[in-house]
C-alpha cells in the first residue's frame, strides 16, 4: 500500500478538498483507496456526507488502544466503489494529552495501517493544520508528502518554514520521504496568481508537481452537497485537475535525489542522479529564510504596490467628489448593517432584499443554522438577530436560502478548510 500524507500547517490551502477528491479520483480509476482523516475537525466526513451523529467509532478509537479490538476495518465507511473513509472526531484532539510519555505513541497510525496494507492500493492521509502528535504519526506512516500551496502571497510566505518543519519531522522519524509541492486554488484571471505560479515553477521546479488545482466553484458546490467531484460533476475542470493529479502520483517516483536545504537556503540547484535514486534526502534546516521564497514575497509586494498605485491614480482622475459620495454611502451602510456589540449581546444585521430565509451558523451555536434564525421585524430585506455571547473570538457564516457565505458587511474574515472564508468577530 502506498501512503501519501497531505501536510500544511497553514489553513485555507484546500488541503481537505485535495485529500478527499484525490482519494475519489484514485478510486475512480480502479485503485483501492483509503482516506484517513487525522484532523479532529472531521471535515472529510462532512465533505462526503457521512452523518456525524452516526459515527460511533473513529480513527481516535484505533489510535488510543494499539493492538486492541478496534481496527481500521471496524471504523471505515464505504463512500463509493474502491473508496473507504476512516473518519475523525473531536476526541482526536485529546489524543496527544492522553498518550503523553507513552512509548511508541508516534507509531500508532503506521501500525494500524500495516494491518490493512493488503486491502488497499493507496492510502491518503488528511493532516491537521498544526504540528503535533497527529502530524508526526502521519509522517511515520507515509512514504510521500504532498504540500498543498495556495497560489497567494500568505501561503508562499510560509513555504520555506513548511519545508524546514518537514525536515525536522523527517529527522525525528529517521526515514526518507519524498516531498512534492502542489499548487492549489489557482485563479488564472489574477496577475498575482500567475506570477506566483511562475515563481514556483522557476524556484521549486524539481519539487513542484505538474498538476495544478485550479479555482473551481464546482469543487465548493460538491463539498456543500457532500459529494466528491467524481460524483458531483465528472465533466468539470475540477474533476480533470484531480484526475491529472491522481495519474501523476501513480506514475514513476521522482528521479531526483533532492537536498531540501537547496530550497530552504536557495544556495544551489538540485542535482540529477541515476534513475534508481527515488528518494528525497532531506537536509538539516537552517535559520536563513529561503531566498526563492523571499523573491516571491518581493514580487507579491511589488504587485500589491502596483494595485495601490493604480487605485490612487484612478481616484485622482475621478476627483474627490466620487470618493466623498462613496464614503457617505458606506457610512450609511455601516450605520445600519453589520455586527455590533450591545449590552445584551451581539447584534447581527444583514441586508438581503431577495432572501426568504437567513440564519447564522458559527462557533456560538455549534455551526447549526436552525438554532439562530434571523428575522425581518417588519423591515423587508433587512434581517436581524441578537445573540448573547461571552467574551472571546468567534467564527461564523451567513446561511441565505440554504447557501453558506461570508457576511458582506464584516471585513474581518479568515480562510477555512473548504477554500472559502469565515467571518470573524471579537466580543469583549
Amino acid at each position: 500500500m502506498r501512503t501519501i500524507a497531505l501536510i500544511n500547517q497553514k489553513g485555507g490551502c484546500g488541503k481537505t478538498t485535495c485529500s478527499l477528491n484525490l482519494a475519489a479520483c484514485l478510486a475512480h480509476i480502479g485503485q483501492r483507496t483509503l482516506l484517513v482523516d487525522m484532523d479532529p475537525q472531521g471535515h472529510c466526513a462532512v465533505g462526503l456526507a457521512v452523518p456525524d451523529a452516526q459515527i460511533s467509532t473513529s480513527i481516535y478509537d484505533v489510535l488510543r488502544q494499539p493492538g486492541g479490538t478496534t481496527t481500521i476495518k471496524d471504523i471505515t465507511w464505504q463512500i463509493a466503489g474502491n473508496f473507504d473513509l476512516a473518519p475523525s472526531g473531536i476526541g482526536l484532539a485529546a489524543l496527544e494529552t492522553e498518550l503523553h510519555d507513552v512509548p511508541g505513541r508516534q507509531d500508532r497510525l503506521a501500525d494500524a495501517l500495516h494491518r490493512v496494507a493488503q486491502d488497499y492500493d493507496y492510502c491518503i492521509i488528511d493532516c491537521p493544520p498544526n504540528v503535533g502528535l497527529l502530524t508526526f504519526n502521519a509522517m511515520r506512516a507515509c512514504q510521500e508528502v504532498v504540500i498543498p500551496v495556495e497560489t497567494g502571497y500568505f501561503s508562499l510566505h510560509g513555504l520555506a518554514r513548511q519545508l524546514e518543519l518537514i525536515d525536522a519531522l523527517r529527522k525525528q522519524c529517521n526515514q526518507e520521504i519524498r516531498v512534492r509541492i502542489l499548487a492549489t486554488l489557482y485563479d488564472i484571471r489574477t496577475k498575482l496568481a500567475r506570477e506566483v505560479l511562475a515563481e514556483l515553477r522557476e524556484q521549486f521546479s524539481a519539487l513542484l508537481m505538474e498538476a495544478t488545482i485550479n479555482f473551481n466553484t464546482k469543487l465548493k458546490e460538491a463539498a456543500s452537497f457532500g459529494q466528491p467531484i467524481t460524483e458531483y460533476d465528472p465533466a468539470s475542470k475540477g474533476f480533470k485537475d484531480f484526475l491529472k493529479l491522481a495519474k501523476e502520483l501513480m506514475g514513476p517516483a521522482p528521479r531526483l535525489t533532492l537536498d531540501l536545504s537547496d530550497y530552504i537556503t536557495g544556495t544551489r540547484d538540485a542535482v540529477v542522479t541515476e534513475p534508481e535514486a527515488q528518494t528525497v534526502a532531506l537536509a538539516p534546516a537552517v535559520e536563513e529564510p529561503a531566498r526563492p521564497v523571499v523573491a516571491i514575497q518581493q514580487r507579491a509586494r511589488n504587485l500589491g504596490q502596483q494595485a495601490v498605485d493604480l487605485k490612487e491614480s484612478a481616484q485622482r482622475q475621478l476627483g474627490l467628489t466620487v470618493a466623498k459620495v462613496n464614503a457617505t454611502t458606506q457610512d450609511k451602510l455601516d450605520e445600519f448593517y453589520g455586527v455590533r456589540q450591545l449590552p445584551e449581546g451581539v447584534l447581527f444585521v444583514v441586508h438581503c432584499p431577495q432572501a426568504r430565509n437567513v440564519a447564522l451558523a458559527g462557533d456560538f451555536n455549534q455551526w447549526t443554522p436552525d438554532r439562530t434564525r434571523m428575522v425581518t421585524n417588519g423591515d423587508p430585506g433587512t434581517f436581524k438577530a441578537l445573540v448573547p455571547m461571552n467574551p472571546g473570538r468567534y467564527r461564523y457564516r451567513l446561511v441565505i436560502d440554504g447557501q453558506w457565505q461570508t457576511d458582506p458587511h464584516n471585513t474581518a474574515c479568515e480562510p477555512n478548510e473548504y477554500g472559502e472564508f469565515n467571518s470573524v468577530l471579537e466580543v469583549v
